[in-house]
Parts: C-alpha cells; structure tokens; sequence
C-alpha cells in the first residue's frame, strides 16, 4: 500500500470490489480503511480472504518474502484463486512464484504497470500482462479498476515483465539522449524549451519530450541493470545500455526541469 498499491487498492474498492490490504506501516494500511478497505495482519491473512492477491512492493526481494516467507500468501491462499505481480521485477522471480502457486492450485499473472504515481493516483495507468489468456480475462476487471489501457502481451508468465523492460529501456534512453542533445543545442544559442515546444509538432514527438518535467528518476539505475543482465543471459549484445546508464547516472529531475523554462 504504498506510492502505487495505494491508489490502486482506492481504485478498486471505487468499483466496488471488497478489498482488503496490508502494509508493514500500519498508516499506510489505516489510509486504505479509511477509504472503503479493511486492513490485515499479514500477507497471508490477507490471501486468506481474497480471490485475487495483487502484489505491488519495490523489488525481487520484496515481491519474494511476501509470496514464500513467514506469514507469507502461499500459506494463506486458496485453490483457485489468483496472484497478480503488479511489481517491476525479473521475469525468472515470476516463473518461481508461478512454479510454487500451481502447486497449491494457483494462477499467477504478471502484470506490471507503466506511467508512474500520477497514472496510479488518476486511475490511469497502462498494464502489460503476461499469463494464461483465460486467466488474464478473469482479472481484467480488477486491472481495469486502476488502470486505462489493458495489454495481454504474452501467455508465458514473466511476459509481462519483459514488455516493462522494453518500455523502460525505451524511456531511460530517451531521457538520456533528450538531455544530451538539448544541451547541445542550448550551447549552440537554442532556447530548450522552445525546441522542446516545436520537436512535440515533429518526427521527434514522444512521451518523453511531452512529460519531461513531471519524469522522476526514481530507478533508471535499477531498471538499466537488470536490462543489461537479461540481454548478457539471452546472449544478446547491447551495448546501448551501458551508454545510457553511464549518461543518465548523475541527472536530477531539477536538471529535466530546467529544459523546460524559457529563461
């Protein structure tokens, strides 16, 4: 229930889902009862009471202590239900909590999310979801809730994983490649944020360039690592990661905002 599962879990209990819900804050946990929830002890009170668990916390680690460890959801869950990885993390950690939930009768989705707190907040964020298609249609409805755009990428689960790398990598080098260039131009007499005005009526449009005072860095050191480490796995070279990663460590959203004004 932080940042993201927060609004999410509002989102959800908007459409009329009973909802319950855990956070090791217990602020955290008390700001989902007062909007319509109800709170739980532990992971695997929570999957005790639930058809479909959806797990949105910061990593790996994380996604693997709430799924596997003490008080955990496999202790809790029922045949039948549904575990939905909403967390950005590697598609191996989804086959391992998928290989473990079939055991015990379980379907795992993976099914990441894209744009950030603000989408989550607006209810308007974009899925990318991987998994069996007949459970993926079971869960839309929940996905729906706080999101937009909907996407089955895949029926492999870790699919959906693979499309929120993609998207990453595609976000983190053009983050880079805009604060590079613009700095070129600014030192070349071109106001930035004037050529950022007329590129978004061009071939260069792109998210980037229209949300670039809003993007937080939060993890582009993250995410660019573990994309270099699957592409070394998939025995694939891309040595445009190392370029981005190298160019984009050190660059604060103050240095993407100040691209914007016209001064």
């Amino acid at each position: 229930l932080g940042r993201m599962g927060l609004p999410m879990a509002r989102h959800i209990v908007d459409v009329g889902f009973q909802v319950t819900g855990f956070d090791v804050d217990p602020g955290r946990r008390a700001a989902l009862v007062q909007a319509g929830g109800r709170e739980m002890s532990s992971p695997q009170a929570l999957a005790e009471a639930s058809d479909a668990i959806l797990v949105m916390v910061v990593d790996d680690a994380q996604v693997k202590d709430v799924i596997h460890g003490v008080s955990g959801v496999l202790h809790g869950v029922r045949s039948g239900a549904a575990i939905i990885i909403s967390s950005t993390v590697k598609p191996a950690t989804c086959v391992e909590v998928a290989e473990a939930a079939r055991v015990r009768g379980v379907g795992v989705l993976d099914a990441p999310v894209t744009k950030g707190q603000r989408a989550a907040e607006a209810g308007t964020l974009t899925v990318l979801a991987g998994g069996e298609r007949a459970l993926f249609e079971r869960c839309r409805p929940v996905l729906e809730a706080f999101s937009d755009h909907v996407f089955h990428v895949g029926e492999q689960v870790g699919a959906g994983q693979v499309a929120k790398m993609v998207n990453n990598l595609l976000l983190w080098t053009g983050v880079a490649g805009v604060h590079a260039y613009f700095t070129l131009a600014g030192r070349l007499g071109v106001n930035a944020a004037r050529l950022r005005e007329a590129l978004q009526a061009s071939s260069a449009d792109s998210y980037v360039l229209r949300e670039l005072d809003l993007i937080n860095l939060t993890w582009p050191d993250k995410d660019l690592a573990e994309a270099m480490e699957a592409a070394e796995e998939a025995g694939v070279s891309l040595p445009l990661i190392g370029y981005v990663r190298d160019l984009i460590k050190g660059l604060t959203r103050e240095d993407l905002r100040r691209l914007c004004r016209d001064d």
